[in-house]
């Protein structure tokens, strides 16, 4: 379990791609199974219950479907399950580090971060999670970090504008 995580540490310290991942459906399948359970904590704790499934649904579904889409177009197909297990393993790892700032004013934890430090270090977060999603898919399509960058930030746009229909944010 320790290499499988260091392998998507590796990836979000740019020192490796998605490439460098086996081509594994377990290793997809525990991957993405990760991501949904990381995720749906979350959710649960920034969004009313019924937004759980429609937003999982939407999450999961969306990277997916952008991701088959985007390697489709340009020709590159088959690494779709790469690409989908360094997203989902990646977003599973970074996710579990933002999970603390997300979990503490929602869960009433008495030791006050101030709310500038929380913002600052999420917004960090955020931006290292776009960078590392856009390096995903440049390599992934053998293309410059740009047009990565350009893949992940619709991504990202697409779902914080429907996970906004949900509400504000604790």
């Amino acid at each position: 379990m320790q290499a499988i995580v260091n392998a998507f540490w590796q990836i979000a310290l740019f020192r490796q791609g998605p490439d460098d991942l086996p081509d594994s459906r377990p290793l997809l399948i525990l991957a993405s199974l990760a991501y949904v359970l990381v995720d749906a904590a979350i959710i649960l704790i920034l969004y009313p219950q019924q937004a759980l499934v429609p937003l999982l649904l939407v999450d999961v579904g969306f990277l997916t479907l952008w991701s088959m889409g985007v390697l489709q177009l340009f020709g590159y197909g088959a690494r779709l399950q790469r690409t989908l297990t360094a997203l989902f393993g990646v977003g599973a790892l970074l996710q579990v580090l933002a999970f603390p700032l997300s979990a503490w004013p929602a869960l009433g934890i008495p030791f006050e971060i101030p709310f500038y430090l929380r913002l600052w270090v999420s917004l960090l977060i955020l931006l290292w999670t776009v960078a590392v999603y856009a390096h995903v898919f440049s390599r992934s399509l053998a293309r410059s970090l740009g047009t990565g960058l350009l893949f992940s930030l619709v991504y990202f746009i697409v779902i914080y504008k429907f996970a906004a229909q949900w509400g504000q944010v604790s």
